[in-house]
């Protein structure tokens, strides 16, 4: 196993554990700074959060993810596979499922499983078993026992024929499932459309791109009309050259193949969806194996959307000044949880020089919005709760930023004297969401 893969998972797991991880952290704060009680109140804005909550399982406890695989022969779903993951998997059929109609896969390498498919290949090519009301039971107990995190639908960019058919099926494996899952419909095999013998995803020509906006149109009118709901449509090229011919390779060697040409294309852009809708544990699993270099950042960014969302609960507080020392350790804290994604373990004054250095002293800096958002509390005594209202955009925004600035720093390796620019950026970026 990556050993990157197995120190990162240690920190995640570690930080998941936040109970254990709070206390950590907390202990590192001097006790004139943080008193008993607003230590409590802090614990339970934190722990009483239920996107928080989801984060730390996820964090616990990443799994595989689970993808039930829709389309004819030949559409491409192995080289889907490992496209998706930048290497040569190793396709590993599990024991019976129960269903003549599908089978179930892992997919890995190096003793890791990266995916988990059952692949329903034979639905909408046997007419058989659309009349087989025994079959289409099976397989949606089968389904329905798999807990899939999402379908996907794969189309051949080149085939259009038999498209509602197969668009029916996806219909009913969403509905075998028994609950509300993300439909995407991939268009595979994009670099055959004409001109075919451009590969290089760089070279395409507008007329090859405008095709595949053509297809991308055609699929969504056939799920419109089978009333059918997709999440997204995604073209895609899983065209690679690996180093060697896999056919003459034994197993082991194949998981060590290397790309030698790439021509992959709207990969990134389907792994991106997927990272942001399947189930929590699913997408860190998912990043953890395939995108390592970026995960770090992703969770990075899904706890700035917590913590923002926390500070706007803290500076609800209607009482003047009582939430400035809560606030402002929560924001440290959220430091440090970035800083240890990024393999660094902060002292709670290091955390602190930075978040001091990141207000600014001129005056739109970072401090005096600290005392615009206490000020902002005098209007309760004339409207009760619209300063508090204002308060908390301000602390929303400001932990926002101040979180950016951090995965600019910490994961991206920006200068300190840049940081002010960032957390500019961040605040103006916050504030366009607002409107």
């Amino acid at each position: 196993m990556n050993p990157q893969f197995e120190e990162l998972q240690k920190r995640m797991n570690h930080i998941g554990n936040l109970n254990n991880y709070l206390e950590d952290l907390l202990a590192k704060i001097p006790g004139n700074l943080l008193s008993g009680k607003q230590q409590a109140k802090l614990m339970d804005v934190l722990l009483d959060d239920s996107d928080l909550t989801s984060l730390l399982e996820g964090l616990k406890d990443p799994r595989p993810p689970r993808f039930v695989l829709v389309g004819r022969t030949g559409v491409g779903k192995s080289s889907l596979i490992n496209a998706m993951s930048g290497r040569y998997l190793a396709e590993v059929s599990d024991v019976e499922i129960g269903t003549e109609e599908a089978r179930r896969f892992t997919y890995e390498s190096d003793g890791q499983v990266y995916f988990e498919v059952i692949d329903t290949r034979d639905i909408g090519e046997s007419e058989a078993f659309t009349k087989d009301a025994d079959a289409e039971a099976e397989l949606a107990a089968v389904v329905k026992a798999f807990r899939p995190d999402a379908i996907l639908f794969l189309q051949k960019a080149t085939e259009r024929a038999h498209s509602d058919i197969d668009v029916e099926s996806a219909k009913k494996m969403m509905l075998s499932a028994g609950y509300g899952l993300p439909m995407v419909g991939i268009i595979t095999h994009v670099d055959e459309l004409n001109p075919s013998r451009i590969k290089d995803p760089a070279d395409y020509p507008p007329g090859k791109l405008a095709l595949m906006e053509d297809k991308k149109g055609q699929l969504r009118r056939i799920f419109k009309e089978q009333k059918v709901p997709v999440d997204a449509i995604i073209p895609v090229s899983s065209y690679i050259e690996w180093s060697q011919d896999p056919d003459d390779l034994s197993e082991v060697e194949r998981g060590e193949l290397t790309i030698g040409f790439d021509g992959r294309y709207g990969i990134e852009e389907l792994l991106d969806f997927l990272e942001q809708s399947i189930d929590i544990r699913a997408a860190i699993h998912l990043g953890m194996t395939i995108r390592i270099h970026k995960i770090s950042e992703r969770i990075a960014l899904r706890f700035i959307k917590v913590f923002s969302t926390l500070a706007a609960t803290v500076a609800l507080s209607p009482i003047i000044a009582t939430d400035i020392a809560v606030l402002l350790s929560l924001q440290t804290v959220l430091l440090m949880i970035i800083a240890y994604l990024s393999g660094r373990d902060l002292a709670f004054k290091t955390a602190r020089e930075l978040l001091v250095s990141l207000g600014g002293i001129g005056a739109t800096g970072f401090t005096l919005r600290m005392i615009a958002q206490q000020g902002s509390k005098f209007a309760n005594l004339i409207l009760p709760g619209a300063g508090s209202a204002i308060s908390a955009s301000i602390a929303s925004g400001g932990t926002y930023a101040i979180g950016k600035a951090a995965v600019a720093y910490y994961l991206k390796g920006v200068p300190e004297e840049e940081l002010n620019k960032v957390v500019k950026n961040a605040r103006d970026e916050f504030d366009r969401g607002l409107e």
